[in-house]
């Protein structure tokens, strides 16, 4: 029989609440066209298997777990807004795009448990898209440079739970180590801006932005480079640039996008000297943390360019546009509001009272 609505009963034992529903094994859910029907059964029994390989820390969306299920990408969809702007011919591109990225040998994707126990072969599918999804999304209009990123392995280090990932030397739930050149995010933390109709808050965003910060590219994106970077000590930051803004990045730099961004930068580096002397009348559009340093305000930023555009957009235009023309997308199109979230708490970081702010991190070359 079909799931009921919730109000019907109590929930019995062993049974699931999707939304307003509730389901025992015997149920199906009718997920309509493309989906079809779901067994409650089957479902339970994969929401089983990833709470023993996440040690119960780790929710998930119901749409997530069916997507593990099914394969069927409409489940995806409010993940990454930029395909409500695809029309189908590209939304199918974007989905094959994703399954081609997830599998590409430049994407290092590593699953690790407890007691430092591998999971690489069995990652679930919907974290492999989820992954993937967001480098796409990111990259959509920009294969160049999405080639050139992946042309030497970029390693993506999850861990099961967060014991695992304390055990694995991680820093508070998420960093980027430019020693190992790993991104490492405890698996919870891929999810837990999903929870709501529209992306919230992004810890993998954020990390990435300082992978893409200490990415070297091969402009050629022919074959992964066969030259030895140096290792950085962790704690240690790239130039605070995205690819492309780079002198180094050779034909995929844009130099005028570099002049935008360094402008928008000075920017908001005045605005935020200004308020540390007292004076709040034209606050950052950034929380005080991301102007310790350079990577800092460029991976915060690159969370607030795909979180909360119009704000940006509004606030500082010309650091607004620098992310545009490096994506070749203008997020605006995909979000109808903002994360508000962000947007009040950074307002609330400057507002009268605040208190002392740490000194201004940032370097601020001119060319």
């Amino acid at each position: 029989m079909p799931a009921r609505p919730a109000d019907a009963a109590q929930l019995p034992a062993g049974g699931l609440q999707i939304g307003k529903l509730l389901a025992v094994p015997a149920d199906y859910l009718d997920c309509g066209t493309p989906l079809g029907t779901v067994a409650i059964a089957d479902l339970l029994g994969s929401l089983a298997a990833f709470e023993h390989l996440t040690a119960g820390s780790c929710p998930t969306p119901v749409d997530a777990a069916l997507y593990r299920l099914s394969g069927c990408t409409v489940l995806l969809d409010r993940y990454f807004p930029l395909v409500a702007t695809l029309d189908a011919g590209s939304r199918t591109a974007f989905y094959q795009h994703v399954q081609r990225v997830g599998l590409h040998p430049g994407l290092d994707l590593h699953l690790q448990g407890e007691e430092a126990q591998g999971y690489s072969q069995q990652v679930p599918a919907d974290v492999r898209a989820l992954v993937a999804g967001q480098l796409v999304e990111l990259f959509f209009y920009r294969p160049d440079l999405l080639a050139a990123l992946l042309a030497r392995p970029r390693h993506i280090w999850l861990y099961t739970s967060p014991r695992a990932f304390a055990q694995g030397g991680g820093v508070a739930g998420g960093d980027y180590d430019p020693a190992t050149e790993r991104l490492q995010l405890v698996l919870a933390r891929l999810y837990e801006g999903y929870f709501a109709d529209l992306p919230g808050v992004s810890p993998f965003i954020h990390e990435l932005g300082h992978l893409l910060d200490c990415a070297e590219l091969d402009p050629d994106a022919v074959t992964p480079s066969r030259r030895q970077r140096s290792r950085r000590h962790r704690g240690e930051v790239g130039s605070g640039l995205l690819p492309g803004l780079r002198h180094a990045d050779g034909a995929l730099f844009l130099p005028e996008a570099r002049r935008r961004f360094l402008a928008g930068k000075r920017l908001e580096a005045q605005r935020y000297r200004r308020c540390r002397a007292g004076d709040d009348a034209d606050p950052p559009i950034g929380h005080p943390y991301v102007f310790q340093t350079d990577g800092e305000f460029l991976a915060g930023h690159l969370e607030l360019f795909l979180r909360t555009p119009h704000y940006f957009a509004l606030r500082n235009p010309t650091l607004y546009s620098a992310f545009s023309l490096v994506f070749g997308q203008d997020p605006r199109q995909a979000r109808a509001s903002d994360f508000a979230f962000y947007v009040q708490e950074n307002q609330r970081a400057y507002a009268p009272g605040h208190g002392q702010l740490d000194a201004l991190g940032l370097t601020l070359p001119i060319a």
